[in-house]
């Protein structure tokens, strides 16, 4: 009988969070490139960054300064919409992306935002279950909205960042992933 040699998880690596600037768009493009097979263009990251009043992007970055995640969303009357979450590939499986998601989440409660919602590829199952252990539940689906293989959408939704459902779990979420940081960090 064959024994299974699976690699241990990568230790957690604690992040700041920090808005973008343009010193960081170049490592942001890298990630880019890295993460997806059809990238936005360079100019879309420094168009959302300095033409759009509603975008507001961070980065995650490491105790060396280098980007290793970033995310952006926009916030529209009361309602938060998360463009993009993503991190490096050489460093996914750190619990970046989710630092990065409380930062957000944070972000919105923080501006009065009632709701927040996102996209999801229908085959990308970590990132839902990352979406979902915080309370993002699933309400429609976009069919063959991802051009590069026309793979759909599925729209999850927080509808109200007030429930003390929300708040009660999202609070449990944080302090673990909090306490798990700095057990590694």
């Amino acid at each position: 009988m064959a024994l299974s040699h699976t690699a241990p998880a990568p230790l957690p690596l604690p992040v700041a969070i920090t808005p973008m600037a343009q010193e960081h768009l170049s490592e942001v493009y890298a990630i880019e490139i890295a993460a997806y097979p059809r990238p936005w263009p360079f100019k879309c990251f420094a168009d959302e960054l300095f033409r759009n009043k509603f975008a507001h992007y961070f980065v995650g970055l490491d105790n060396t300064g280098a980007v290793r995640g970033y995310a952006g969303m926009w916030m529209i009357h009361d309602e938060g919409h998360i463009t993009n979450i993503a991190v490096d590939p050489e460093w996914r499986r750190r619990k970046i992306a989710e630092q990065i998601l409380v930062h957000l989440i944070n972000h919105c409660m923080q501006r009065g935002m009632r709701s927040i919602f996102l996209e999801v590829r229908r085959y990308n199952l970590p990132a839902q279950m990352l979406y979902t252990r915080y309370k993002f539940t699933p309400v429609s689906v976009r069919e063959r909205y991802y051009a590069d293989n026309d793979e759909d959408a599925i729209i999850l939704r927080v509808q109200n960042l007030d429930a003390p459902v929300f708040r009660d779990n999202f609070d449990r979420q944080r302090r673990a992933l909090r306490v798990m940081l700095e057990q590694h960090g």
